[in-house]
């Protein structure tokens, strides 16, 4: 049974879902789905309807004017928030390409067997920073705790990580971080 909530009570659940802004959404569906078995859920806006811009767009979106968003797809990745993936037609895009950045910077998803993932991400067209290694802290570090970054196709940061070994939380640690089940 859902609870009711009070018309003035204020209550977070979690992360719905993530936006990604990719070149070509097909190539994107496939790339996710290849490595991360992605689903897709359902296309938000299809290439048939008329693109979202002008005012509207720009009121519900900051959509700068010139632009246009003419295919929106959310996919589903195992037990995580969707991704919603957005086709824009403009003259001004660039890649975050590096964690330097403002702003969302990289995507990570939790694996059990990084090896495989990571062999994965390189045949779906990513290109991986360096090999697996070691998560390096101490609160974070462990025999089986291993991470990589690399970049998808388009250029977008995505770390892959296993935390099998367990976090050695700290005393002051308030909750333990969120971990997709199995």
């Amino acid at each position: 049974m859902e609870k009711k909530l009070e018309a003035n009570t204020h209550e977070i659940r979690g992360i719905d879902h993530i936006g990604l802004t990719v070149p070509d959404i097909e190539e994107a569906t496939e790339f996710f789905k290849k490595v991360f078995n992605a689903k897709v859920c359902y296309d938000v806006h299809t290439p048939n309807m008329p693109p979202q811009r002008g005012r509207s767009a720009k009121r519900n979106v900051n959509l700068p004017e010139g632009t246009s968003i003419d295919h929106i797809r959310l996919l589903r990745i195992g037990n995580t928030p969707c991704l919603e993936l957005f086709h824009i037609k403009s003259n001004k895009q660039s890649v975050v390409d590096t964690i330097v950045n403002f702003g969302l910077t990289h995507l990570a998803f939790y694996t059990d067997n990084i090896e495989l993932s990571a062999k994965k991400f390189v045949e779906a067209g990513g290109t991986l920073c360096s090999d697996p290694h070691p998560l390096p802290s101490e609160i974070e570090g462990g025999e089986k705790n291993y991470w990589v970054y690399g970049q998808a196709p388009w250029g977008s940061l995505i770390e892959l990580i296993s935390y099998s070994s367990g976090i050695h939380y700290p005393d002051n640690s308030e909750v333990d971080r969120w971990t997709p089940d199995c």
